[in-house]
């Protein structure tokens, strides 16, 4: 639980460092680092409460550290976890759900598969965000480079979430998710 913490501030640390270099590499490691972080610390959990418990510490963690950086930048508006206060709750709050949907995700029915699908779909937000010109986050260049990393983190989390031939139902749900998101982007 601790751990979580503390290994959420060290990638903090380090994206703070980042956030000074190419927006591209800025951008692949921003949220994606301290994603894959929660994962595991939602998958690792012994309950449901330690999954919540620790997911929150790990998305509290970047943030910690980031906030220490602020105080050494000159220009650390660049450091942030989202360009404002109302994007960064909603990435912590994405994170803690991915976190806690990968504690479900152990479950040996439907409802883990619909939690493996769903926590995937949510990673694939932020990559949505990031890709489309005119959106939210949009990082330019981070076409085709950028999404081939997020989808490549998507697929590890369907196959280290999912379970055998249920993998198939929860890429389907990931899919709805990340296409649903996309036709809300573009306003179709």
């Amino acid at each position: 639980m601790v751990l979580s913490l503390f290994v959420g501030m060290l990638l903090g640390g380090v994206g703070a460092l980042l956030a000074y270099g190419p927006a591209l590499l800025y951008a692949l490691y921003n949220p994606y680092a301290y994603l894959l972080l929660v994962v595991v610390t939602g998958r690792t959990a012994a309950s449901f409460g330690w999954a919540v418990l620790s997911s929150v510490l790990a998305a509290f963690g970047p943030i910690l550290s980031m906030l220490v950086a602020t105080i050494f930048a000159s220009n650390a508006w660049r450091i942030s976890l989202g360009d404002d206060g109302a994007s960064m709750n909603l990435m912590i709050a994405n994170l803690v759900a991915i976190g806690i949907l990968s504690y479900l995700a152990k479950r040996f029915d439907r409802w883990g598969d619909v939690a493996a699908g769903s926590a995937a779909g949510l990673a694939l937000f932020d990559g949505i965000d990031k890709a489309m010109p005119g959106g939210p986050e949009h990082v330019p260049g981070f076409w085709p480079w950028g999404v081939a990393v997020v989808v490549a983190i998507t697929l590890g989390m369907l196959i280290s979430l999912g379970r055998g031939c249920d993998r198939a139902c929860s890429a389907l749900i990931a899919l709805i998710l990340g296409a649903s998101y996309f036709v809300f982007l573009t306003g179709l």
